[in-house]
């Protein structure tokens, strides 16, 4: 087999030719590459999410809500679209992969209903449900401010 050989300008019988095999091999890990790295990319996005849920805090208002509905929805869309997601690319570990990319989606999924239940929007007293339960009651109260010394 004969091919070009930059050094000298022209042709070259002493080329060498990648065996068809290798290529099918290296096609192979590069699909099973590619299904590890869009199985973990649900993953991936839960630094970024425990920095949101620092940096919106604790209280109700507009913009904490719709940063939650957020957090809520990117999960919810990639579980209903996995299908899709996985439909072209499958190596040898796709079962595993599926798992993982459905855990860590349960993962985000699950700092949301966490973050829900520290903003108060989850009704889990019985207070919640039942109409003469009494709300849970404080054992003690801060105030702060100047110190009034007489």
């Amino acid at each position: 087999s004969s091919g070009i050989n930059a050094e000298y300008g022209g042709y070259c019988d002493d080329f060498e030719r990648v065996p068809d095999h290798e290529q099918e091999d290296n096609n192979a890990h590069l699909i099973v590459k590619r299904s590890w790295d869009i199985a973990l990319v649900p993953l991936k996005q839960v630094p970024m999410n425990l920095f949101l849920m620092y940096m919106i805090g604790n209280t109700l208002s507009l913009f904490p809500i719709i940063m939650t509905v957020m957090m809520f929805k990117a999960p919810f869309s990639s579980l209903f679209s996995y299908k899709t997601t996985f439909q072209k690319l499958e190596g040898s570990h796709h079962i595993i992969q599926k798992m993982v990319f459905i855990l860590s989606n349960f993962i985000l999924i699950a700092m949301a209903l966490y973050k829900c239940n520290a903003m108060g929007l989850l009704p889990i007293h019985p207070s919640d449900w039942i109409a003469f339960a009494l709300p849970k009651t404080r054992m003690e109260y801060v105030v702060g401010g100047p110190v009034l010394m007489s």
